[in-house]
């Protein structure tokens, strides 16, 4: 059975992120990334699936990876 990776990624309108998961080390994913928007964009190039956004006031990005 497959184990899994997860990372869920919050950002308020105010540009504030929020980064946490399991399986995973969110702070070694974040290190070294400009912006948000540049996170988001490296973990798809790094072999990280969006799996689900949840807009609103606060936006909610969940990834998974195979681990």
């Amino acid at each position: 059975m497959a184990s899994w990776a997860h990372l869920e990624i919050t950002v308020d309108d105010q540009g504030n992120v929020e980064v946490g998961g399991y399986n995973a080390d969110p702070e070694s994913i974040v290190a070294g990334t400009e912006s948000w928007e540049d996170l988001l964009s490296s973990l798809g190039s790094s072999g990280w699936e969006l799996v689900q956004v949840i807009p609103g006031v606060e936006t909610t990005y969940w990834f998974k990876k195979q681990a």
